[in-house]
């Protein structure tokens, strides 16, 4: 017979087994275990709790409590040092980590900072734990590793109290101090490398952010890291160098060495260019491309590739420049930046733990990729170009990722976070002054107005107004010349010469340009000796500053010169170099002023360029259409675009003239009928200028 428990449900044998059992296993107890023994935790030190906080305690610099942290921090390690009777491991370490966070706050600038009293002296706090620290080590032979890494601190804080001379001499006794590693051998003397590549690195960080930078020996500083790269045998080291080397010749402007250091890059990463037949497809090409699974190498392949464009696009190389260009597009939509979502990376080496580096952030990266792509593509000619649309593709970007929070690794540098936020602003003001160019060139004057002022607006609300100051005068006057407000112009490029330091793009620009417009004003002489030698010194400037200007010298030279085969020369000179960067901006002025020269010689010739010249002005300007719009256009001509409308009525101009010496009335009368579109067109140039700059229309 079943029994019933006290709930009146019936109780099986199996039910009755398994309450016993539980009863059994709740009845015992953590002293009347299997072995019938106490199960003790053996407590750790206080010294050591104390040391292991920090490590509990870091957050990245954008967090709520980052500044928490680091108080915590440094009250934890003071507070393990003041137990006294340490064990010299215990004590080394607690003294280094003492300077390294000490050294993280003072290169932040709060040790200065009266927002920030806590952590005033805190710089000769550093010092002292230097100082202790160095003793302690020198006690064991297996603490040396600390006595090097706290030199190596020793040296960043000099450097930051500016004193460059002992940070150099600190640097170059610990490099001599360096017992490089064998593979083959593990013995504790030896260095380990990562803290090797990281001294060698500083040197490098330290000449390049001294005013002016110390390229001699930055350069130096890299032959040295390539040399012990090669010495231990640590491949990614090496390509680290070569990226390093290609970076700082573009940063220094040293274009003539740029080619061959950017070509041991690319082969060190296995990415080669050579100019495919016209037949291979896009997607061929794109299967082509080489991947990266590896996060330093996508790392170095994406800086690479942006150093690559922007090379390619200053000398005016529009064929090379592409494929670059549709590779790192290839890299970005394969979402290689997850890779090093945070910006740091560890690169594993031949021997010892890995050497950790901080990169460009990929956050900068992408959108440095927008304002590339929009850089590289010259041409403004067409219903949407590039140019145009990847700087407002970049910057509705912009708006959307600027809201997300930056993912940033908890030990970075307290000013990580700010410095990824002004590179961020500064990409949203080149983006902006990429689409002030670009509608400044398709005469659409009231966008161009626009995106200035919020250029301004965005500069001045940021704080870095100064540095865009030149560029943003020279924008103002390509704005007035191309209204036609000559006086305007003059001044803005008066003004931005002054404001651009000598020898810079926005300086040689703001010259040549002026000097261009009081050429067209008819001003100077051939026989003068002063205009010759302004003119030459403008063009002399031009030269090794890229291929736009480059092509504007020799349009300057072909304006002044008294023999017309020599003006011939130059401007078919400057011709390549535009159709070679793909510049048809550019373009349709050197072909108006070729065709010029033809009219009376080669009617032919002169005809064909001056048909090129007038469709290059009319899309300098033309707006995307609707399918309605596109068929109702076959039957209307008068919803033909006018684009560049002063340029437009001189080419009409021309094949009017033409027309008439044929004797073709039909056709001429038909230009006319053109001609007088145009010319209302240019007519309303006056209107605009006085709506847009409140200049008079006399002026």
């Amino acid at each position: 017979m079943l029994a019933k428990r006290d709930d009146g449900i019936p109780e099986t044998p199996q039910s009755r087994v398994s309450t016993r059992s539980r009863k059994r296993m709740r009845s015992e107890s953590p002293s009347e275990g299997r072995a019938g023994k106490k199960r003790a935790l053996n407590s750790l030190p206080p010294s050591v709790l104390l040391l292991a906080l920090p490590n509990l305690l870091a957050v990245p610099p954008n967090h709520k409590s980052h500044i928490t942290s680091y108080v915590l921090s440094l009250a934890a390690l003071r507070k393990c040092l003041a137990l006294g009777s340490l064990p010299p491991d215990v004590e080394c370490r607690a003294w280094t980590a003492l300077a390294e966070i000490g050294m993280k706050i003072v290169g932040a600038g709060w040790s200065q900072n009266k927002h920030y009293p806590w952590a005033s002296g805190l710089e000769i706090e550093v010092e002292t734990a230097i100082g202790k620290g160095q003793i302690v080590a020198q006690q064991s032979a297996s603490l040396a590793v600390y006595k090097q890494v706290l030199n190596l601190i020793q040296s960043r804080l000099s450097h930051w109290q500016k004193n460059e001379k002992y940070s150099r001499t600190l640097l170059k006794r610990l490099v001599s101090s360096f017992i490089l590693p064998s593979p083959k051998r593990i013995e504790v003397a030896r260095t380990p490398p990562w803290l090797i590549y990281s001294t060698h690195l500083t040197s490098i960080s330290h000449a390049l952010s001294i005013i002016p930078p110390d390229l001699k020996m930055a350069f130096t500083a890299i032959q040295d890291l390539l040399s012990v790269s090669e010495k231990l045998n640590d491949p990614p080291v090496k390509l680290l160098t070569h990226v390093l080397r290609l970076r700082t010749l573009v940063d220094a402007g040293m274009w003539d060495d740029v080619g061959d250091s950017l070509a041991l890059a690319e082969s060190a990463l296995g990415m080669s260019y050579d100019i495919a037949p016209s037949s291979t497809s896009d997607k061929e090409k794109k299967e082509e491309f080489v991947s990266f699974e590896d996060p330093f190498e996508a790392a170095m392949a994406i800086h690479t590739l942006l150093i690559g464009v922007v090379y390619y696009t200053h000398l005016g190389t529009s064929k090379a420049a592409s494929p670059r260009l549709s590779h790192l597009h290839a890299l970005l939509d394969s979402d290689v930046l997850a890779l090093f979502p945070n910006g740091t990376i560890d690169i594993t080496l031949s021997y010892g733990p890995p050497l950790t580096i901080k990169c460009t952030h990929p956050r900068v990266l992408y959108h440095l990729a927008y304002l590339v792509s929009s850089t590289s593509k010259r041409d403004a000619v067409g219903r949407k170009p590039k140019r145009k649309v990847f700087a407002g593709e970049g910057l509705t970007v912009w708006e959307k990722e600027v809201k997300k929070e930056i993912a940033l690794n908890p030990w970075a540098e307290p000013r990580d976070a700010e410095e990824v936020d002004e590179r961020m602003v500064k990409i949203k003001a080149d983006l902006l002054s990429e689409l002030v160019a670009v509608c400044i060139m398709r005469s659409e004057f009231d966008d161009a107005t626009a995106h200035l002022a919020t250029l301004i607006a965005h500069t001045r609300t940021f704080g870095f107004f100064a540095t865009y100051a030149a560029r943003i005068t020279l924008h103002h006057a390509h704005l007035a010349h191309a209204l036609g407000d000559a006086t305007r112009a003059a001044q803005c490029y008066a003004v931005a010469a002054d404001l651009a330091q000598d020898g810079t793009f926005v300086n040689v620009s703001a010259r040549a340009s002026h000097l261009a417009l009081r050429i067209a004003c008819g001003e100077g002489d051939r026989a003068d000796l002063i205009w010759e030698e302004e003119v030459a010194a403008v063009v002399e400037a031009c030269k090794g500053m890229g291929g736009t200007l480059e092509a504007i010298g020799h349009v300057l030279q072909a304006c002044i010169s008294p023999e017309i085969l020599t003006a011939k020369t130059h401007l078919k000179a400057a011709l390549d170099r535009a159709s070679e960067a793909q510049d048809n901006h550019l373009r349709a002025l050197v072909l108006a002023l070729v065709s010029a020269l033809y009219l009376r010689t080669a009617e032919k010739h002169a005809r064909a360029m001056l048909e090129t010249c007038g469709q290059l002005a009319a899309g300098l300007g033309a707006t995307p259409k609707s399918s309605k719009e596109e068929r109702a256009s076959k039957s209307d001509k008068s919803t033909t675009p006018i684009g560049n409308a002063p340029l437009g009525l001189w080419v009409g101009q021309r094949f009017l003239e033409l027309h008439r010496r044929d004797g073709n009335e039909s056709k001429a009368q038909q230009q006319e009928i053109i001609n007088a579109r145009l010319a209302a067109a240019v007519d309303q140039l006056a209107e605009r200028r006085q709506a847009l700059m409140g200049a008079s229309p006399e002026s």
